[in-house]
C-alpha cells in the first residue's frame, strides 16, 4: 500500500487522490490468525502541509471468521474510513500519534491494518435470525429443533432449584 507523493511535496496544500486493491497476506491479531478474502480496497486523499501528510481514506476488507451461535465459518465484510498524519521518520518520537515515512512514498499499511482491527467487531454472527446451538446436545437449532428438555432457567435461581428437586420440606 504504497503511495507516491513526490508532486505533494512540491505543491503544499493541494489534494491528491489515491487509489489501492490487493490481495492482503494474514495477519496475528488478538492472538488469534485472520486470513483475508478476495481483493482489500483503499482510496481517499493526501495533503502536505509543508510538515505532515494528512491522508483521508475509505477502506474495504473481507476476512474469515465463525459465527458467535452456531459455530459456523463465514466471511464478514468490513467497510470503514480512516484520517492519518505522517512524519518525516527522522522527525517521529514514540510519543507521537504520527506514522513515520521516509523519502518520496508513505506505506499505508500499518495505517490500515491499525484502522481495520480497531473497526473489527468482537463478536459476528451469520444472520441475526441464527437460533445457536443447543446448549444441553450442541446441535445446530438452524438445521432444527433437537429432542432436548431446555428451561429457561435464571441463573441466579439454581441454587434454589435443587431444594424443589429433593422433594423436601424446608
Amino acid at each position: 500500500m504504497i503511495v507516491s507523493v513526490n508532486e505533494a511535496l512540491r505543491r503544499v496544500g493541494e489534494p491528491f487522490p489515491f487509489q489501492w486493491e490487493g490481495e492482503l497476506k494474514p495477519q496475528t491479531y488478538a492472538g488469534e490468525t485472520v486470513t483475508f478474502v478476495g481483493t482489500a480496497k483503499l482510496a481517499g486523499t493526501y495533503v502536505y502541509d509543508g510538515k505532515t501528510f494528512r491522508v483521508d481514506a475509505e477502506a474495504e476488507a473481507s476476512y474469515e471468521t465463525t459465527c458467535a451461535r452456531c459455530g459456523r465459518p463465514m466471511v464478514e465484510t468490513l467497510s470503514f474510513s480512516f484520517s492519518e498524519r505522517f512524519v518525516r521518520s527522522v522527525f517521529k518520537t514514540e510519543d507521537d500519534e504520527l506514522y513515520p515515512y521516509e523519502g518520496e512514498k508513505l506505506d499505508l499499511t500499518e495505517a490500515f491494518f491499525d484502522n481495520l482491527f480497531l473497526e473489527m467487531p468482537m463478536t459476528t454472527v451469520c444472520s441475526e435470525s441464527c437460533k445457536g446451538l443447543c446448549p444441553v446436545c450442541g446441535a445446530d437449532l438452524n438445521q432444527g429443533q433437537c429432542s432436548c428438555l431446555t428451561q429457561n432457567i435464571d441463573a441466579r435461581f439454581s441454587a434454589l432449584e435443587s431444594l424443589l428437586n429433593d422433594h423436601k420440606e424446608v
